[in-house]
């Protein structure tokens, strides 16, 4: 009979919390047995070592003046203290010593959710106030971590810790074996990455981490194709980060989420959306920006792009005919209703792309 796994049900941020504070705990001396001690002083080293290259002994740490440092030694813990929860507002934090050093370890938890209120910099500067000899601020997420997400990490200078980091730590664990907690644990991340992964891979676009994905391949796979600009959107609300996607800079006016637009014109571009809304993959019209009849633009569109469609023998989603700023020229079904993989399916999409242009009149629609 098998035994059923309690994080199936402790799903919560909280849950998640306890078990980092539970191996912390473990570390300190005469809390636990010897295989779970040795345990729970090895994860405060992999804590420690967050951020840091296999093999380097250089860590990315931070001074006690709240500027980026690294240390350089063989990462020896001792002295673990008990963790606290909530103090500062901090999810854990606890202090240990690392080849004699007193480090306060700071660590953000997150499932699903994102760092937001300034609160990476706010909870770094309360704990530079205690007496330290350095910082190991981590950014702990089991959920997917998004690309700029780790671009605000990194700027804060936190070191991101994943559920892969985890599940790695576990499996190399003697304890992991003889204790059913951290047996557990590690089964539900091993679940919780492979449905994340399979989820991906067959592109179910309900989920936003796929979402993500998606786009990132589509500008990948468009970017060499024709059209006046290629704009990825990641960001519609704070601008975008750096000049990394080279994207639309009047980005704050368009609707819609932010990294679901890939802008090929400037009234054209791809969206994704959810599966519930019968449209997953569309070219849209930005009626604003045409500067022609709206409705005569529309109506050939629509005639160029399901001629294409037809020539590569795509299957068209609904169509959605209201009018707005924004308007559907066309949709594909998904990649699994298609029978492809992603790869292919895009592949196919990037003819559709270029099928399209090359029947679009760039001189009377873009004056």
């Amino acid at each position: 009979m098998t035994t059923p796994n309690i994080f199936t049900y402790a799903t919560s941020e909280l849950s998640q919390d306890a078990f980092i504070c539970y191996l912390v705990a473990c570390a300190n001396k005469g809390q636990a047995t010897s295989d779970l001690q040795k345990c729970g002083s090895a994860f405060v080293r992999t804590l420690f070592r967050a951020g840091a290259s296999d093999g380097t002994k250089c860590v990315p740490v931070v001074a006690p003046d709240g500027r980026p440092a690294r240390h350089d030694g063989p990462c020896k813990v001792s002295d673990v203290c008990a963790p606290n929860r909530q103090r500062y507002n901090i999810d854990v934090d606890f202090q240990a010593k690392v080849d004699g050093k007193t480090v306060a370890f700071l660590i953000e938890d997150k499932i699903n959710t994102r760092e937001h209120s300034n609160q990476l910099e706010r909870y770094l500067n309360a704990v530079s106030k205690d007496e330290q000899d350095l910082i190991k601020p981590v950014y702990f997420k089991t959920g997917y971590v998004f690309s700029d997400e780790r671009d605000a990490v990194k700027k804060n200078n936190y070191s991101v810790f994943e559920a892969e980091d985890l599940k790695n730590f576990l499996d190399g664990q003697v304890a992991t074996k003889k204790n059913e907690i951290m047996r557990q644990y590690a089964e539900y991340l091993g679940q919780k990455i492979k449905t994340g992964a399979e989820a991906i891979a067959k592109g179910d676009l309900n989920q936003q981490h796929v979402q993500w994905e998606f786009m990132l391949k589509l500008h990948e796979t468009l970017e060499d194709a024709a059209g006046e600009w290629k704009h990825f959107i990641p960001d519609k609300f704070s601008g975008l980060p750096g000049d990394c996607w080279n994207g639309l800079k009047k980005a704050k006016n368009i609707g819609g989420s932010p990294w679901t637009q890939y802008w090929f014109s400037n009234h054209l571009f791809w969206r994704i959306s959810k599966l519930t809304h019968g449209m997953p993959l569309r070219l849209m019209i930005f009626r604003s920006s045409t500067g022609v009849d709206y409705n005569v633009v529309r109506d050939e569109y629509r005639s160029r792009f399901n001629e294409v469609l037809q020539q590569e023998e795509l299957q068209a989603g609904c169509d959605r005919k209201r009018k707005g700023n924004e308007c559907t020229v066309g949709s594909i079904k998904t990649a699994e209703f298609q029978g492809m993989t992603v790869d292919e399916f895009l592949d196919r999409v990037k003819r559709v792309h270029i099928g399209f242009l090359e029947r679009h009149d760039w001189k009377r629609h873009n004056p």
